[in-house]
């Protein structure tokens, strides 16, 4: 490579490396956050759901323990 092609090369590189403040702009997006003050997340619990997930989950991995 010539030095006339190393420097194109570099000059490439500058401008794709150096950020333009038209360039920043556009690549920017707004985002909204909303909160939301609802009910605890406890206090939404299924606890009848989670007990018959709990006899599921058994049934399924009980076989793992019971062959040590």
């Amino acid at each position: 490579m010539d030095n006339k092609a190393y420097l194109k090369e570099i000059a490439k590189h500058a401008q794709r490396n150096t950020s333009s403040k038209k360039r920043e702009d556009s690549n920017q997006k707004k985002v909204q956050v909303k909160f939301i003050k609802e009910e605890s997340i406890f206090n939404q619990i299924d606890f009848e759901s989670l007990a018959l997930f709990r006899e599921m989950m058994t049934d399924r991995y009980q076989s793992l323990y019971d062959d040590e």
